[in-house]
């Protein structure tokens, strides 16, 4: 009986793991061990081929962020134990970075010497962003919490915010500064800027003077290459090397700027700008409020009420615990009269089962983005579109939910969706089943095509909801390339597009769908893999409506994507 090929096995069996496998020979001198094997999930996790990575050193993931004393202490364990894990920034063929898991165990010959090590793989850098999320919304409520029900005690309550705006972004030193007389002044300050308090700058001539005139947030990464910053010295002296400003505007009037720094280079970015960006108009509110002495500080200086979306705190009992403004002005009741209703009690029974499934599936721990209609008391269906995030404690269990919802129903009922420029869902409807029934009372041929990009959902949460903006842009200008000026096309929703095609066979539609699906595949979007579309088409049969004829479309489309996507399946009717 003949032996079987043990490498071949081997490499099969890797090859239906969906972590990434690096195997490397048992050296762990300079320059270390050499890879002689990886699986295709590796290769698709770094963008290096299999062939360009044998015989290298998994130095070839190494890039200006990778951290060299913790490649250290994981080569310092191996040699040590044979067993280490770690996660490390490393960086894709294309120079992406990215966090990446390792798992690394020792292969041993028959005397017992290392003879290989092999590694497992996995990014982390999804998780790690969605938990930086949950953070930040946390800190939000944090804010809520802390500023807003800080009363009327104005020193107080700007003692407050420096203090928060330290704890939510991690920075050295926070001060809230004030425009007095053709000067910025530190009203307050938390961490390094506690003792700086009454510090003057000039408006016209610093930083925060800058933001404060142009009521714009700013992100400073180094003071000394940042042009903008004046007095590098006295930034210096105070511990200001990296910073964030945002000016303190509420209801059209800046009175001041909340200032975060750190006493290096480099330590905020994009993520804590935003963070404070969102934070400040309610800051500002509550600020103002303080000061002017008024009745509503406790109830308006909310932080979630600067967001044009409702925001809450949804508990397992599925409850509201939070709620923000925009609640009371969707439902018109005061904030104190939703929290403790259950989410059955405001939006009905009807409301919560279209609902429901998104709120078990964030309860069981998982991110959820969703659109759906849910009717309302007063009798009208609002069109929504929500993100659910679980919040979670340290052994994973489950305690709520934060809800980020948008009525998105005045865009929907516009003739032209905003993003890509196509007819809107409505629009399309409206118009097509015109073009229906002119083609069935001449008995002209007239075909749908159904597209829907393939793991959509995968490219936002991997490259931000801007790349797959990008994505459904592209898309909608290919169709609008491709079609014919008496065509009508649209975008149905999300990552949906839809095209009706007057005085057109489905064999002539068919070949429309597989041109727009090969020029998809073939556009580089830059994130190291192709986006593809899957396509369904029908063709308009005697006594068809609009709703049948997309039914069937959209049942050919379904039929693409089980049979793996990135494909136009067409359904011929007899």
């Amino acid at each position: 009986m003949p032996q079987p090929d043990w490498d071949a096995l081997l490499a099969a069996a890797m090859g239906q793991l969906d972590q990434g496998v690096m195997i490397t020979d048992g050296s762990l001198a300079p320059p270390g061990p050499e890879i002689v094997f990886v699986n295709q999930a590796w290769e698709q996790l770094t963008g290096f081929p299999r062939d360009e990575a044998l015989g290298q050193t998994p130095r070839i993931l190494q890039g200006p962020d990778t951290d060299r004393t913790a490649m250290a202490q994981l080569r310092a364990q191996l040699a040590r134990t044979g067993h280490a894990a770690a996660e490390i920034t490393n960086y894709r063929r294309d120079g992406t970075p990215f966090r990446m898991a390792w798992t690394v165990s020792p292969l041993r010959d028959g005397e017992g010497r290392v003879s290989h090590y092999v590694a497992l793989q996995q990014d982390v850098t999804r998780r790690l962003r969605e938990r930086a999320q949950l953070d930040r919304l946390e800190a939000l409520t944090r804010v809520q919490h802390q500023v807003a029900f800080g009363g009327l005690d104005l020193d107080r309550l700007r003692q407050r915010v420096a203090q928060v705006a330290t704890e939510i972004t991690g920075a050295d030193g926070a001060a809230v500064e004030e425009a007095v007389a053709g000067e910025m002044v530190y009203r307050a300050g938390a961490g390094a800027a506690a003792d700086q308090e009454g510090l003057r700058l000039p408006i016209e001539a610093s930083l925060s003077g800058a933001a404060y005139r142009s009521q714009s947030p700013m992100l400073c990464v180094d003071i000394e290459t940042d042009d903008r910053v004046a007095f590098k010295a006295k930034a210096r002296e105070v511990g200001f090397l990296s910073g964030v400003l945002v000016p303190l505007t509420h209801e059209g009037h800046t009175f001041g700027v909340l200032k975060v720094f750190a006493n290096a280079p480099g330590r905020f970015g994009e993520a804590e700008r935003h963070l404070l960006e969102l934070a400040s108009g309610v800051l500002a509110a509550g600020l103002s409020k303080a000061a002017a002495f008024t009745e509503e500080v406790d109830r308006r200086g909310l932080l979630l009420d600067a967001i044009p979306a409702l925001i809450s705190y949804v508990d397992r009992d599925m409850r509201y615990r939070e709620v923000n403004a925009e609640y009371e002005k969707l439902f018109g009741l005061p904030a104190e009269q939703i929290r403790g209703q259950r989410v059955a009690d405001l939006l009905g029974a009807e409301g919560l089962e279209r609902i429901r499934p998104h709120l078990e599936a964030a309860f069981r721990g998982e991110r959820v983005s969703y659109e759906t209609t849910v009717p309302f008391a007063d009798g009208e269906d609002r069109m929504l579109q929500g993100d659910y995030l679980p919040h979670t404690g340290r052994n994973g269990e489950v305690f709520g939910l934060y809800a980020i919802v948008r009525d998105i129903t005045d865009t929907r009922d516009a003739q032209t969706d905003y993003l890509t420029g196509l007819a809107s869902r409505r629009a399309f409807e409206h118009q097509g089943h015109r073009l229906v029934n002119v083609a069935q009372r001449y008995s002209q041929p007239l075909s749908l095509i159904m597209a829907d990009i393939d793991h959509f959902k995968a490219i936002n949460d991997e490259w931000g909801h801007q790349r797959g903006d990008q994505v459904l842009t592209d898309l909608a200008r290919l169709i609008q390339e491709t079609v014919r000026e008496a065509d009508l096309s649209g975008r149905w929703g999300g990552e949906e597009f839809v095209l009706l095609l007057p005085a057109t066979a489905p064999q002539a539609a068919e070949i429309l769908a597989e041109r727009l699906r090969t020029a998809l595949a073939q556009r580089d979007f830059g994130i190291g893999r192709a986006v593809t579309a899957s396509l369904g088409v029908a063709g308009l049969q005697p006594g068809q409506t609009l709703t049948d004829l997309h039914a069937v479309a959209d049942g050919a489309l379904y039929r693409a994507k089980r049979a793996g996507r990135n494909r136009v399946v067409t359904a011929f009717t007899p």
